[in-house]
């Protein structure tokens, strides 16, 4: 067998391997063991920039090698290896990787613990995911010799081990391998690993169904210091996953797609990104602007508001070079901003963690493409959105709540919907599967999304028996005079006095105010909708009709009344774990 290079192109494999020698030696001769941060940092960034240089060495050195031979190409232009010349490059480019990794270790020994200290966690915490690697790494190698043009990325979802984000996570990780598939042996789309910052590093369970990994999440200390804000685990666990050679050996390629838990893959998703130009979306409240210059200057004092991306650390598809340069700024300027009130005043509160990421990133040089179809983020509010709008784009991010009336009309803003599509339902159970379709009216963007939803859970086995109410009933407005009127059990609910489980004092009052001796609440008519979806027999949350509820005590109930007993009385089921208990009347007021 014999193989067709350039002459040139052993010599720059040589050059790379020699300058890759060079810079780890120049980092080698240098003690850490009392590292100063700023320096290290320094460090940090001029050796990624150095590597960022050999990078493109030696990725021209691999585009000679894949060039296909033509029979009648001039002799004179080319240079005939033998095998044995062939196996001394395939030996020099392994060092080079090589290198490659241990100058990244060393590098990172300064902005984490100590990298033999990684190893042993992501070794005793990467659970029973990093015995796959050899088999997924194989698979990857045979898929790439098919498919010589293919650029794959690595899907990697950070994530915590809250049941919020674990129902989450299984979704997202379904429809990933589903678009997977469709995009083709040859799709860009290739392993998969979900990032889980737990409590002391634990594995959460989910590791036998999603490829997972985990790291120890930020202490409380550090979560009190910063208004316990749990997205500062996202450059936590990347920094993290990037100090452990073992469990970056889980990334199949050498870009990633940073994903969240509440994102859906619509539409098999190619790599957007190149080594130096990173891609991400385009966030509306993401635009910089001079009432920000101030803030951006304390992390970065070149900079402007201006020169800021309007983009966020996910989705975002980026090179892990350029994520290894990125990382320890997007941290640091992240608990920066969230602990500083004149940022507060400028940039959202609840997004300061991307502002963390978009500043760290523009003062390193680096530009992102922006695609604006690389995902929707829809409502109920949202207008003329087609019904083949899932072809438009890559992703859909469930960010809002989708609430209708229910004759198919937009709720209102920052108003729960007779029909309610919102994941923040289910903080402490899976949503129920075969969830009630939207109303007639509602946009494309419910269906699809209800769907979505529906199709995950029925088909992920094991899928736990949800005590949570379905996309009806959570609309939980106080009882009116009108309301009263139109049912028959609030008709006769009103100015009575019951007890509640044997204790006395729980008054139904008018206006949908209730009394009860653990304080003051709300009472009011359940919106519910028979259901030929819903198999389940636990009806008094899923089938209650002309129901009334009863929120107190942080808590929502629903309850059912029985008034062919003497005396009546009504049995009540508490919101998500149903806890029941029983009440009985006492008098009218």
């Amino acid at each position: 067998m014999k193989v067709v290079l350039q002459p040139c192109a052993l010599a720059v494999g040589i050059l790379v391997l020699g300058g890759l020698l060079l810079v780890r030696d120049q980092l080698l001769a240098q003690s850490t063991s009392e590292p100063d941060v700023a320096d290290l940092l320094l460090q940090t960034r001029r050796m990624d920039a150095k590597l960022e240089r050999l990078t493109a060495s030696l990725e021209n050195l691999q585009a000679e090698l894949s060039k296909p031979v033509e029979a009648d190409r001039d002799a004179s232009r080319v240079s005939e290896v033998e095998p044995g010349q062939l196996l001394e490059l395939t030996q020099l480019q392994d060092k080079v990787k090589a290198l490659e990794r241990s100058l990244h270790s060393q590098v990172k020994q300064g902005n984490s613990q100590p990298h033999a200290e990684s190893d042993a966690a992501g070794s005793e915490k990467g659970g029973s995911t990093l015995s796959q690697t050899a088999d997924v790494r194989a698979e990857e190698a045979a898929i790439q010799a098919k498919c010589p043009k293919r650029s794959p990325f690595h899907g990697l979802m950070t994530a915590q081990a809250s049941v919020y984000q674990q129902w989450q996570a299984r979704i997202m990780y379904y429809h990933w391998k589903k678009q997977k598939a469709l995009g083709g042996e040859c799709t860009d789309m290739a392993g998969f690993t979900r990032l889980a910052a737990t409590e002391g590093g634990k594995p959460d369970g989910l590791e036998s169904e999603i490829p997972s990994v985990f790291v120890e999440q930020l202490s409380e200390e550090v979560m009190m210091s910063h208004f316990h804000f749990g997205v500062l685990n996202r450059p936590h666990s990347i920094l993290k996953l990037l100090a452990s050679s073992e469990m970056l050996e889980q990334l199949t390629s050498s870009f990633v797609l940073i994903l969240e838990t509440d994102h859906v893959i619509m539409k098999p998703i190619p790599n957007l990104a190149t080594p130096r130009t990173p891609a991400g979306w385009v966030f509306g409240y993401m635009h910089g602007h001079a009432g920000q210059d101030s803030v951006v200057k304390k992390y970065w004092p070149e900079g402007s508001g201006a020169d800021l991306d309007p983009v966020g650390p996910s989705p975002l598809l980026i090179h892990l070079d350029q994520l290894r340069l990125v990382a320890p700024r997007w941290m640091e300027f992240s608990l920066g901003l969230r602990s500083d009130k004149s940022a507060e005043r400028v940039m959202q509160g609840w997004v300061q963690e991307m502002w963390g990421y978009t500043i760290a990133a523009a003062s390193l040089g680096i530009k992102h493409r922006l695609v604006r179809e690389m995902q929707v983020e829809a409502s109920s509010l949202s207008h003329n959105i087609p019904v083949d709008f899932p072809k438009m784009a890559y992703i859909f991010h469930y960010t809002y709540g989708i609430e209708y009336t229910a004759d198919g009309k937009p709720q209102g803003i920052n108003q729960i919907g007779e029909w309610s599509l919102d994941k923040r339902h289910y903080g402490g159970d899976h949503p129920p599967r075969n969830l009630e379709p939207p109303p007639d009216g509602a946009n494309a963007a419910a269906r699809w999304l209800l769907n979505a939803w529906n199709e995950a859970s029925a088909n992920i086995p094991n899928w736990p028996q949800s005590k949570s109410m379905g996309t009806y009933g959570w609309r939980r407005q106080p009882a009116t005079a009108a309301t009263i009127a139109r049912s028959g059990t609030a008709t006769r609910v009103v100015g009575t006095r019951w007890t509640w489980a044997g204790n006395e004092g729980f008054d139904f009052l008018p206006e949908g105010q209730l009394k009860t001796p653990w304080g003051v609440g709300t009472w009011g008519i359940v919106t519910s909708k028979q259901s030929a979806n819903d198999g389940r027999t636990e009806d008094g949350i899923f089938k209650c009709t002309d129901c009334l509820f009863a929120d107190f005590a942080n808590a929502n109930h629903n309850l059912r009344f029985n008034f062919d007993v003497s005396p009546y009385r009504f049995t009540s089921h508490r919101v998500g774990d149903m806890a029941e208990v029983n009440g009985e009347f006492l008098r009218r007021l």
